[in-house]
């Protein structure tokens, strides 16, 4: 009797290790890390406003907010950064909320603004569900992200950059579809196209202002 316990408790014990943990129904075996790097991390919400951006991604697809992953809502979280740097949709890890939340938080690359371009990797803007959230310690700290290669997947191409004539490929049905992100891009929507041009402040980028219709 005693040697088949013993031997369902040795089976049990090659099983166990022979499993690698689920997260977010993929396995820690596919979470493949091909860089890290460190950011300062800094928070964006849904809103109408120009300094908000509106509430669709570069892409016109709709912004997802950390609490709507937390609440199983939402399959990622939408991230804005140099758009030069990531394709669209590039998964990333960062450690402070993995650790705040004990669990897997997908980010995903999927937006930008004038505030970033040329900012590389230094500088994130995470998408939360309103202003308080966004005033988040975590949010706006120094943070250390991994980027995931996901294993199978085919990579997205990178977004449509502005053509040499101050018009992009980008469409748009309104000013903030042309300002993503907290800062502006010098852009404005006519005809459905992202043109170079402004209407307020809060349209140029940096500390440049709104001067006859362009950021100067």
């Amino acid at each position: 009797m005693r040697s088949y316990i013993v031997g369902f408790l040795v089976a049990g014990l090659v099983f166990a290790c022979g499993s690698t943990e689920e997260v977010d129904g993929t396995t820690a075996d596919e979470l493949r890390v091909t860089e890290s790097f460190v950011s300062d991390g800094t928070g964006y919400y849904p809103d109408s406003s120009a300094m908000e951006g509106g509430f669709v991604d570069m892409r016109g697809k709709k912004l997802r907010t950390l609490q709507q992953f937390l609440g199983g809502d939402a399959e990622y979280v939408s991230v804005a950064m140099d758009p030069r740097v990531f394709r669209y949709g590039q998964r990333l890890r960062i450690r402070e909320f993995n650790t705040r939340y004990g669990r897997e938080i997908v980010f995903r690359v999927v937006d930008t603004g004038g505030a970033f371009r040329g900012r590389g990797r230094s500088r994130m803007d995470l998408c939360v569900q309103n202003r308080s959230a966004s005033l988040d310690r975590t949010v706006n700290g120094m943070l250390h992200v991994d980027v995931i290669d996901e294993t199978g997947d085919d990579p997205e191409p990178a977004p449509p950059q502005p053509s040499p004539g101050g018009t992009s490929d980008i469409t748009c049905s309104n000013d903030g579809n042309c300002n993503p992100g907290n800062d502006g891009s010098g852009k404005i929507c006519q005809n459905g196209a992202c043109v170079t041009g402004c209407h307020s402040n809060a349209q140029c980028p940096g500390s440049t202002r709104c001067s006859s219709g362009l950021c100067r």
